[in-house]
Parts: C-alpha cells; sequence; structure tokens
C-alpha cells in the first residue's frame, strides 16, 4: 500500500521547491489517492492561493480575466490552436503577464501537446495545478540554462507577407520587415495592434472658385466617377464619368485649384480619358467634363454644385512605393500602410485585398480590410 502524502512534502508542493520529476510523481499519486488530494486542496485553502491558477505567482488574481488553459498554451506554442480561439489567446496574453511569461517559457523550450501529459484522473483544479507546475518546471529549466537571458514575449501578431512571415511581439519587437524604415514599422506596428489601417490625409478644405459653365441654367448635369475628392498615386490618372443622354463628344479641362490651365482633352466619343504628360504631383487639382448635344454643350460639375478635386501623391511615397512593388517579394502589409496614410484609399485597399488572399480566414486581415472606407 502506498503511503499518503507527509506534510512536508505537501509544503514543498505548494512552495514550489519539488522538482519537475518530483511533481509529476506527486500528481500521479494525488491523481489516484482522494485523501491526499483533498489534504492538497485544504493545505492550498489554507494558504489563500488563487483558484484559477493556484501555482504560479503570488500576484496571479491581478489579471481579472480567466486564464489560459494549459491545453491552449500547448497548443499555441505548437502552431495547433484554431482559429478564432488563437486570436483570443494571443489578445489575452497580450494583456496578462502570467500567461505571456507561461507561453513565453513553453516557447523557449519549444513544448509539444504529447510532451505535457496530463492525468484525466485528477479533479480539475488538480489539472490546474499539474499546468502551473509544468510550466514553473519549464521557466526555471530556461533561466537555468539561460542566466540573465529574458523568456521570449508572446506572438500578438503574426501574418503571411513578404514571402516570408510578419511577427509583432508583446515587446513591440516586429520581424519579417527588415528593410522597412523605422517609421514605417512604427505604422507597421500600429496597424498590427489595432487592426486598422492609418486614416491617413483627405482632402476637406474647399477649393476656391469654381470651373467655368456656360450653360448654368440648362438641362441637369450629368455626373463624373472619379477621381473625386481623393489622392491618387498615379501622375497620369484616368478620369471616368457617366454618360449624358445624347452626348456626341467629350472634352476634360484639368486646373490648378486657381483655374489655371493644366490640361485639356480632344473632343472624345468614350467616357473616359488619361492625359499624355504627367500632372503635378502633391497639389490639388480640380477637373471638369463638357458634352455636346447636337449644338448645347453641358458640364459637370455646374454650379451651384462644388468643384471635383483630387490630389497626386508626392514624389517621395510615389517613389518609395515603386520601390516595395519592384522587389521579388513585395510587402503588401507595408505598402497598405503607407498607401493609407497617405490617403490613397484605391491603393491601400488593393494591397489589402492581396495579402487577403494570402493570409485565407485570417480574422485580423479581415478586421482591416472591414475596415476600409466603401467607395
Amino acid at each position: 500500500m502506498t503511503s499518503h502524502l507527509s506534510g512536508e512534502r505537501i509544503e514543498r508542493y505548494l512552495a514550489r521547491t519539488l522538482s519537475p520529476a518530483d511533481v509529476l510523481s506527486l500528481h500521479d499519486h494525488i491523481g489516484a489517492c482522494a485523501e491526499c488530494r483533498h489534504a492538497v486542496e485544504e493545505a492550498s485553502l489554507a494558504r489563500a492561493m488563487p483558484a484559477a491558477v493556484p501555482l504560479l505567482w503570488d500576484g496571479a488574481d491581478a489579471c481579472r480575466s480567466h486564464h489560459l488553459s494549459e491545453d491552449e498554451m500547448v497548443a499555441l506554442v505548437a502552431g495547433c490552436l484554431p482559429e478564432p480561439r488563437r486570436a483570443e489567446a494571443v489578445g489575452h496574453a497580450a494583456e496578462c503577464e502570467i500567461c505571456r511569461d507561461s507561453v513565453a517559457a513553453m516557447e523557449s523550450e519549444r513544448v509539444q501537446p504529447a510532451a505535457t501529459p496530463i492525468r484525466r484522473r485528477a479533479s480539475g483544479w488538480v489539472a490546474l495545478a499539474i499546468a502551473a507546475a509544468l510550466l514553473i518546471g519549464v521557466l526555471v529549466h530556461y533561466r537555468a540554462g539561460h542566466p540573465g537571458a529574458p523568456a521570449p514575449s508572446a506572438i500578438l501578431a503574426s501574418v503571411r507577407d513578404a514571402g516570408g512571415t510578419v511577427e509583432l511581439d508583446a515587446s513591440g519587437a516586429l520581424r519579417g520587415l527588415e528593410s522597412a524604415s523605422p517609421e514605417e514599422l512604427d505604422l507597421v506596428r500600429d496597424a498590427l495592434r489595432q487592426g486598422a489601417l492609418p486614416a491617413g490625409t483627405s482632402l476637406t478644405a474647399e477649393a476656391p472658385g469654381v470651373l467655368l459653365a456656360p450653360d448654368a441654367g440648362g438641362p441637369a448635369p450629368f455626373s463624373l466617377i472619379g477621381p473625386i475628392d481623393t489622392r491618387v498615386l498615379s501622375d497620369r490618372p484616368v478620369f471616368t464619368w457617366r454618360p449624358h443622354p445624347g452626348a456626341t463628344a467629350y472634352q476634360v479641362l484639368v486646373t490648378s485649384d486657381t483655374l489655371d490651365p493644366l490640361a485639356r482633352s480632344e473632343r472624345i466619343a468614350a467616357t473616359e480619358w488619361q492625359p499624355a504628360a504627367a500632372l503635378p504631383r502633391g497639389v490639388v487639382l480640380l477637373w471638369q467634363v463638357r458634352a455636346w448635344r447636337g449644338g448645347e454643350m453641358v458640364s459637370a460639375p455646374a454650379p451651384p454644385a462644388p468643384p471635383a478635386r483630387f490630389a497626386i501623391a508626392g514624389e517621395a511615397v510615389a517613389a518609395r512605393l515603386a520601390e516595395l512593388r519592384k522587389s521579388s517579394q513585395p510587402s503588401h502589409l507595408l505598402a497598405a500602410v503607407l498607401c493609407a496614410r497617405e490617403g490613397l484609399r484605391d491603393e491601400a485597399a488593393q494591397e489589402i485585398r492581396e495579402l487577403a488572399r494570402e493570409n485565407p480566414g485570417s480574422p485580423l486581415i479581415g478586421k482591416i480590410e472591414a475596415g476600409q472606407p466603401a467607395r
């Protein structure tokens, strides 16, 4: 007959001074012995230990949410925790020091599910005690083998991008974008933490004056499609508009915000036009379309409607985006962040669509994509 646990052995167990091998042996015993299991429970209650994670640190109750279970931690480290629980677990670890340190300790040893058996005979609190003791043993082993070395931080976000994986951990370290500048890395960190791209700048100031509209008292004007009140990347953007009923020809006029002419099309039958020469970057531009129907000419927009405005991205951001896109493994995440900051909404949305194709089913990318403004 196996003897029961001594009071001294129980105290050493609760004080976390037993070796990992002794802890596992003790767990075998209390999993089968109700009397000793009750004795350990009574001793732990006498110590007023937190019930959720009874064997971790004295400040374990500082985390008000439920801690991750040992099975969840092991699955998270092994990369087999399914979504959306994985995203929830990563988010919890980012806020909970106990779970973050525990996951980091497991990552340092690359613990696999088969290496951490759980005795299902034990009651629920005992299973939690086993998980905690195992984590303590792993942490002690890690620190003994790496004196003075900090434990790795939990991964907050991970996406496939740039031909590999971009990861952000709880310490703020960002891996996978080594060619990015410090400013760009800050933008990507914020996007991954918030699940949203930068708000960017918009064309909110009213441009002075309006384009000429010779037929202000004529039929209702037709409408323009774009670009309107946005920024574009190309310095030769494509202008599009809806057809005017019965029109036989159109003409596009592009001016500065002070109405100085910059570009003018020939009379064309199509409902889109691209200028042959580059337009100026970094300034607000206006555009208008005139339509001829027989001997009558109408314009869009026409007073009292405001002018159609747009701007073209500056030289620096255009050059940087061109550099990114020339790469054999371009980063769609970084390109999306830069486009969004510059107010290039269509371009940012396209980059996120590319990123979503590389990360099917990712809640993080889905959240970013859903947060894009409707066009």
